[in-house]
């Protein structure tokens, strides 16, 4: 009996083992970081040096092992091994996500500086580029459901386009409806028409996600919006996600949890940015979705793909907040 458990418990490990190791094969070459562990995808060499080595050592160890130890019954081998593998899934799971939540925290860099600005309940952060005359400003709309995004690189590419940004705060606004959201966008458009430094006839929305169906909604409401642009809206509940693709940035954990909030948010069927499109014309609008094509044009709005995005994590590519800041460029300057 004491010889059975050991030859369990060996043929356990080095299955787990093993599948650790294909697992990082797999997350490595699919650069899925949600998945990699224990090496992330940044250090590809490394990762592949690290899964080889597991998967070797599994082998080696287990050609030995037959010498060693009692060997099992083949039905009972088959469950040990399919046990152990599953297990590897859940640890590689919870290794990606430790290992991704602390280089966030380590390279976080939140939404600082600029003159805080008060709008009725709600808080804002401007950014004025450092240039003399009227400059073209833009209210930056975070998604609702993620107000936590780290939004620094868009509103740094921005501004250094000479492009000022009014970006809002839901944090401190707290829960709010739709009503509510739009009423907010109104203000923060009309503030940045009267300042004195902003040209009041280039005013423009720029939504996050889900701030991307209200920059939609709001345009089409108010005719003082030059421009505006979505990247990566929800625009449909029923939207089919990228599956396995969302790992390549977000833990798993937090891209079920991503999913599960713009499922379940009144707000994407209250909004209804496809059906306010029609409003937005003739103003220039734009999207960007995470998608390989050529630029296109749909319904009066312009269609930008971006090539390798997550659309769960809209503003965290480089290519998405190059496109939105040369778009505006274009079109408000």
């Amino acid at each position: 009996m004491i010889g059975v458990i050991a030859s369990i418990c060996v043929y356990a490990t080095l299955a787990f083992v093993a599948a650790l190791g294909g697992l990082e094969l797999v997350a490595l070459r699919r650069r899925l970081g949600g998945l990699a562990w224990p090496v992330g995808v940044r250090h590809r060499r490394l990762g592949y040096f690290v899964a080889g080595l597991l998967v070797a050592i599994a082998l080696v160890v287990g050609g030995g092992a037959k010498l060693l130890v009692e060997p099992l019954a083949p039905l009972l081998s088959v469950v040990v091994s399919l046990v152990a593998m599953g297990l590897a899934v859940p640890v590689a799971i919870l290794g990606a996500t430790t290992r991704l939540r602390r280089h966030r925290r380590r390279n976080s860099m939140a939404l600082r500086g600029g003159k805080l600005v008060e709008l009725g309940p709600l808080q804002a952060r401007f950014y004025q580029p450092g240039r003399e005359g009227a400059s073209p400003g833009l209210c930056l709309l975070p998604d609702p459901t993620a107000s936590e995004d780290d939004l620094h690189a868009l509103v740094q590419a921005l501004v250094e386009g000479g492009i000022a940004v009014l970006a809002l705060d839901w944090q401190s606004l707290g829960s709010a409806d739709r009503l509510m959201l739009q009423g907010v966008v109104a203000v923060g458009v009309s503030h940045l028409a009267r300042w004195p430094e902003i040209n009041a006839a280039r005013v423009g929305l720029l939504g996050v996600g889900l701030g991307g169906d209200l920059a939609l909604r709001s345009a089409a409401m108010d005719q003082g919006v030059a421009a505006v642009m979505a990247i990566e809206p929800v625009l449909s509940a029923q939207r089919p996600w990228e599956g396995l693709d969302a790992l390549s940035i977000l833990p798993w954990f937090e891209a079920r949890r991503r999913v599960g909030r713009w499922r379940k948010s009144p707000l994407v069927q209250e909004l209804d940015a496809l059906a306010a499109i029609s409003g937005i014309s003739p103003r220039p609008a734009a999207i960007i979705v995470g998608s390989l094509g050529r630029t296109e044009t749909v319904g009066g709005v312009e269609i930008l793909r971006n090539g390798g995005s997550c659309s769960l994590v809209p503003a965290a590519h480089n290519r998405a907040v190059q496109c939105a800041t040369s778009w505006f460029k274009e079109h408000l300057a």
